[in-house]
C-alpha cells in the first residue's frame, strides 16, 4: 500500500461550527474498545497556518518531511511505534493526501496497520473527527510527526505509567534535560517543585476524555503558557499556577477533575524525550544524537531474564493509600470499642512532637499511640473484625485506583507480588487481602494469648529494617537474590534502603526529598490517582 493510495478515514467537509462538531462527537460516545488490548495512535503530520521556518530551509512544504539522517523525521515515529508491542493501528493526520505521499514511508506500511485522515481546521477538531473509529480503537495515545528521538522505551514507559488514568500527559524535568544536554533550549512550564518541558505524548482512554478536547479548542494557543493554559479551568488554578503554589500533578489532577476525568502527569526519565525538532539548532542536536546513538539508557538497563523470578513489592501508605493508615485504624477501632479513649488525641500529639523532637524513637511513639487508643489489651475477635471493616472502608474511597492497577497488571504479567510495610501486621494484612496481595511483609504486634497487646515485637518495618526484612523473606521463601528481578514501588526516601537493594526503582506520588532523588537517578516517577 502505497502513500499516493492509501485511505482516507473521513473526507467530510468542514462543519461550520467546530465546538458543535466536537460537542456531538462527546455526545455520540462512538468508539469500542480495542479488543487486541493493543493502543491505537494518532500521529499529527499536519502544517499549522503559514509557512514553517525549518520546512522552508529543507524547501520542503511540511516539518513532518523534513529530512533527517537521509529519511524524513516522520519515518523515524512510525517506525518506532510500529517497533512498540503495545501499539497497534496508527493513523497519521495531515491537511491533504500529497503531503502525506511526501513523507516517503511506502516501505512501512505494507502491514496496513498505518492509515491517513484528513486535518479538518485545529488540531484538537482533528483528533475528535477521527478518534474512537476503526481503525483508531480505544484506547488512543496521540504523538507528532516532528519527534524523531522517539524511542520504543519511551512510548513503553508513558503506557505503563498512564495506567488507566482517563488523561495522561507526559513531560520531562528541566534536571533531566539540563543534565544530559545542558545547552538545550526548551519552553518550561514553571510550577512548584520544578520545571516541565511537553514530551508530545497523550494518552486519551475512551471517548469521556473528548471533553477536554473540547476545552483544548479554546485553550490550544495557550498550551506553552501555563497561567493562560490553566484559566481556561478557572482563575483560581490558575492563580496557583502563576504563583507556583501547586505542583504540576496537582495542577493537571485537578484540572482533569473540573472535567470529571483522572488526569495524570508521566514524567519520562528520557531526556531526548523533550526534544521535539521545531528550529535548526533542534534538527542538528537530534541529528547528532541519532547518528552517535546518544539516546538515554532504558529504565532497567537490561531486560529481565524468562529464567528470573520476578517480584514487585509494594509499600503501603501513601503509595496504595491516599493517606496514612496507622493512626488512621487506631482512631477507627477506638471509636467501636473505646470511645472516650478519643480524648487522648492531644497527648498523641505531644508523642509526635516528641519523636520530631528526637524524645521518641519511631517505633515507641507507635506503641504510646496504641496504647493511649486502645488499652493495654484488644480481643483477637474484636480486632479481626475491626480491622475487615477497616480495609472495606479503604477499599470505596481509599485506595489509588491506580495503584490497584498496577498490582493487577503485575500479577498478570506473572510477577509475585508483596506488601512491605510499616503498617502492623494486625490490620495490614486485611488490607492486602482487598488488594488481591497474599503475602505481606509488616511490623509484627506482640500477642498475649488470643489477646493483642500495644508493644511490637521485634524491628518496625521502615527505612533500613523494610530491606532486611525483605531480604530475609525472600531467602525464607527459596528465592536466590541474585536469581530474581525486584520491583520496588514506594513513596518516601526513609524507604531508600530498599530502594538500592531493588532492580527497578519505581517513585510513586513521592516527597519532595525521593522526588529530588529519584530526578537525579533517572529513575521511573508516576503519580498514581
Amino acid at each position: 500500500m502505497s502513500f499516493e493510495n492509501a485511505p482516507l478515514l473521513d473526507e467530510t467537509e468542514r462543519s461550520p461550527s467546530a465546538h458543535d462538531q466536537l460537542r456531538s462527537v462527546v455526545v455520540a460516545k462512538t468508539g469500542p474498545l480495542c479488543e487486541s488490548g493493543k493502543w491505537s495512535v494518532i500521529v499529527l503530520a499536519g502544517q499549522r497556518p503559514g509557512i514553517d521556518p525549518l520546512a522552508s530551509i529543507f524547501s520542503q512544504e511540511s516539518k513532518a518531511c523534513v529530512p533527517l539522517l537521509g529519511k524524513p523525521m516522520a519515518s523515524w515515529v512510525i517506525e518506532t511505534l510500529l517497533a512498540t508491542p503495545q501499539i497497534g493501528n496508527i493513523v497519521i493526520l495531515a491537511q491533504h493526501r500529497e503531503m502525506v505521499g511526501a513523507l516517503g514511508l511506502t516501505e512501512l506500511i505494507d502491514n496496513d496497520r498505518v492509515t491517513f485522515a484528513k486535518s479538518i481546521g485545529g488540531i484538537s477538531q482533528s483528533i475528535a473527527n477521527v478518534v474512537g473509529k476503526a481503525p483508531l480503537d480505544w484506547p488512543v495515545l496521540i504523538t507528532t510527526a516532528d519527534h524523531p528521538l522517539l524511542t520504543v522505551d519511551m512510548v513503553s514507559t508513558f503506557i505503563d505509567g498512564a495506567g488507566i488514568s482517563d488523561l495522561a500527559v507526559a513531560a520531562v524535568e528541566r534536571r533531566t534535560l539540563l543534565q544530559r544536554y545542558p545547552t538545550s533550549k526548551r519552553t518550561w512550564l514553571k510550577f512548584r517543585g520544578g520545571a516541565y518541558s511537553g514530551a508530545n505524548l497523550f494518552a486519551l482512554r475512551s471517548c469521556d476524555t473528548l471533553r477536554a478536547l473540547e476545552l483544548w479548542a479554546q485553550a490550544e494557543q495557550d498550551r506553552k503558557k501555563a497561567f493562560k493554559l490553566f484559566w481556561h479551568f478557572g482563575p483560581r488554578l490558575a492563580l496557583r499556577a502563576i504563583t507556583r503554589t501547586i505542583s504540576f500533578p496537582s495542577a493537571l489532577h485537578r484540572a482533569g477533575r473540573k472535567l470529571g476525568l483522572n488526569a495524570s502527569l508521566v514524567l519520562l526519565p528520557q531526556a531526548e524525550a523533550a526534544i521535539d525538532v521545531d528550529k535548526i539548532s533542534d534538527h542538528e542536536q537530534a541529528e547528532l544524537i541519532l547518528s552517535q546513538g546518544l539516546q538515554s539508557r532504558p529504565i532497567s538497563d537490561a531486560p529481565v531474564k524468562d529464567t528470573l523470578q520476578t517480584v514487585s513489592i509494594f509499600d503501603l501508605d501513601r503509595t496504595l493509600t491516599r493517606r496514612p493508615t496507622y493512626t488512621a485504624l487506631l482512631a477507627f477501632m477506638s471509636w467501636h470499642i473505646a470511645p472516650w479513649r478519643l480524648l487522648a488525641a492531644p497527648i498523641i500529639i505531644l508523642a509526635m512532637l516528641g519523636y520530631l523532637c528526637g524524645l521518641y524513637s519511631r517505633r515507641r511513639v507507635k506503641e504510646i499511640e496504641h496504647w493511649l487508643l486502645l488499652g493495654d489489651v484488644v480481643e483477637r475477635a474484636d480486632v479481626v473484625r475491626e480491622a475487615k471493616l477497616f480495609a472495606g472502608r479503604l477499599d470505596n474511597h481509599g485506595f489509588l485506583t491506580a495503584g490497584k492497577a498496577a498490582i493487577a497488571r503485575d500479577q498478570a504479567a506473572g510477577r509475585r507480588i508483596i506488601l512491605a510495610t510499616a503498617a502492623n501486621q494486625f490490620y495490614s494484612a486485611a488490607l492486602a487481602e482487598q488488594l488481591g496481595i497474599t503475602e505481606v511483609i509488616a511490623t509484627r504486634s506482640v500477642w498475649r494469648d488470643n489477646y493483642l497487646t500495644s508493644k511490637i515485637e521485634g524491628e518496625n518495618c521502615y527505612g533500613l529494617s523494610k530491606k532486611q526484612m525483605a531480604a530475609s523473606y525472600l531467602e525464607e521463601q527459596g528465592v536466590l537474590r541474585v536469581g530474581a528481578h525486584v520491583r520496588f514501588y514506594s513513596d518516601h526516601i526513609s524507604d531508600l534502603p530498599t530502594f538500592e537493594w531493588a532492580d527497578e526503582k519505581i517513585a510513586v506520588n513521592p516527597s519532595r526529598k525521593l522526588y529530588d532523588h529519584a530526578l537525579g537517578l533517572n529513575w521511573q516517577i508516576l503519580f498514581w490517582a
